[in-house]
């Protein structure tokens, strides 16, 4: 049944915003003066990294280990403040091993030549973060 309610799921979101691949990510957040390991989040993650190849935006991250995570959803702003999710990356096992992820934005219909990046990670209590955002250098 959980199977039928993510294929369901992943061919909505397919309609929707046009793509959808299973896959994984995360980011850990700084907070002064907490030790970021000693709070158990979903997902940890790091070298978030946009760079343009070949016409297009490469989006690359390591995750460091996954926990009760359920989707990243990536997403793009062109004036840095309002964000459209471009993709979801569907995840269901927990993982404490590194973890090397990439997506490429093809930039269809995009005239704009300043763009943004951040990853929402959602966790499979609905509950969600933000990464830090990332401009890539053209």
């Amino acid at each position: 049944m959980k199977k039928l309610i993510v294929l369901i799921y992943i061919t909505f979101a397919t309609l929707l915003f046009g793509y959808a691949k299973a896959g994984e990510l995360c980011y850990v957040p700084s907070f002064a003066g907490i030790n970021p390991a000693t709070i158990d989040f979903p997902v940890h993650f790091e070298n978030l990294a946009v760079k343009p190849v070949g016409g297009k935006i490469e989006i690359s991250w390591a995750t460091l280990t996954e926990k009760n995570n359920k989707q990243f959803e990536i997403q793009r702003s062109t004036d840095g403040e309002y964000f459209k999710t471009i993709a979801i990356i569907f995840t269901l096992d927990d993982s404490n091993e590194v973890k090397n992820y990439v997506f490429r934005d093809e930039l269809k219909g995009v005239k704009e030549r300043k763009l943004t990046y951040r990853i929402k990670q959602v966790d499979t209590g609905e509950g969600y973060s933000y990464s830090k955002t990332v401009t890539p250098v053209m």
